[in-house]
Formats: structure tokens, sequence, C-alpha cells
């Protein structure tokens, strides 16, 4: 999904960063949005902050859908794909 096809109706790199304002705006885009890798690294540098939240967020994840069987971790994974294209952003 490109971001003029996005579920947030927002068409620009420009709205949508002007339409985040809390963290879980920047959740919100970084699951419904599909960026290129580098209209990604721009928006999550803009959002430091929420950034290194995010990547808390991720590792914890991480290490609790590891206990999940192989099956489940696949059908979570296909649900936001989006956000294993922004792992390697988060360092």
């Amino acid at each position: 999904m490109s971001l003029s096809e996005n579920p947030l109706g927002l068409s620009t790199l420009d709205e949508l960063i002007s339409w985040t304002t809390t963290y879980l705006h920047v959740k919100q885009v970084l699951e419904v949005v599909t960026f290129q890798p580098a209209e990604a690294d721009l928006y999550l540098k803009l959002f430091e902050a929420f950034r290194e939240r995010l990547a808390k967020e991720m590792r914890k994840q991480d290490i609790l859908e590891a206990l999940l069987p192989k099956e489940m971790r696949e059908t979570i994974a296909a649900k936001k794909p989006n956000l294993a294209l922004i792992r390697p952003l988060l360092g």
C-alpha cells in the first residue's frame, strides 16, 4: 500500500507528519502505511522519542513471540507486515 492508498486518508508525507501528534499515531502509521525505507527512516527520525519507545516495545514483543509456536508467529507477522519492514531501521 502506498502513502496515497492508506486507510488514514493522508496522501503526502507532510500531511502524515502534521497529523502525527502521539505515540499511538506513530505506531498506527507504521502499521498501516507501506513506506519506502528512506521515507520510513525520515519519519522515524522526526519522532525520535517515539522511535525509541517503539524499538523497546518491539524487542519485548519479539521475546514474547519467540515463545509461541511457529504458526502463531507467522500469523502475527502476516497481520502487520509493515512492522517487519521497519524493524531494521529501529536498530
